[in-house]
């Protein structure tokens, strides 16, 4: 019988592209917590250059836990953040930390309508 591959042995730049097309919730959420190799890569700012967080649809999370998500990610890229997309919440304080982290950022979108 063939032997499965070990996904561990892939290379890690690999496994960056892999991680990196998950969106921000999955990557904290989720990601991180599947093995120690995973957790590494998770931590590496690179990840965090994108940032796009939208309220959830199910109404599971509060604001105050999506803001604090949003604010977990923006502290992750150490200061390589240049995109963030925060559709339907934001708050002074969210936007103060965003501007206080991100020096490189381009680009950053909070609704349809701004």
């Amino acid at each position: 019988m063939k032997e499965s591959p070990n996904w561990l042995e892939m290379p890690y730049d690999l496994m960056e592209n892999i991680l990196q097309r998950l969106d921000t919730v999955e990557k904290l959420r989720s990601a991180g917590n599947v093995c120690r190799t995973w957790w590494r890569i998770c931590k590496y700012p690179a990840m965090w250059k994108v940032i796009d967080i939208h309220i959830l649809q199910d109404g599971c999370d509060t604001n105050h836990k999506i803001e604090m998500l949003t604010k977990q990610a923006v502290n992750l890229s150490c200061g390589e953040l240049i995109d963030v997309s925060i559709d339907g919440f934001c708050t002074d304080d969210l936007l103060d930390h965003i501007a206080l982290h991100s020096s490189k950022l381009k680009h950053l979108y909070l609704c349809p309508l701004v």
